[in-house]
């Protein structure tokens, strides 16, 4: 049920590659993929690599997006 709910909302985007944004350039992609949705939130285990923000972008745990997504839909 919940990933139904969140293939409802969710879109498909072509990122621009460029200079890595991050010490990990494999994460790079995620970020890229974020600024060109304009995504609210980035969720990944993984935290410690990103920013706490990308431009329009928080970067959160799971466990912290289920806590704010579940904050919105009650």
């Amino acid at each position: 049920m919940l990933l139904k709910q969140i293939h409802l909302v969710c879109i498909m985007v072509n990122p621009a590659a460029g200079e890595p944004l991050t010490a990990d350039p494999d994460d790079s992609i995620f970020l890229e993929c974020a600024q060109a949705a304009k995504a609210d939130y980035l969720v990944t285990g993984n935290t410690n690599h990103f920013p706490e923000r990308w431009k329009y972008t928080q970067i959160v745990t799971p466990r912290q997006f289920i806590g704010r997504w579940g904050e919105h839909i009650r």
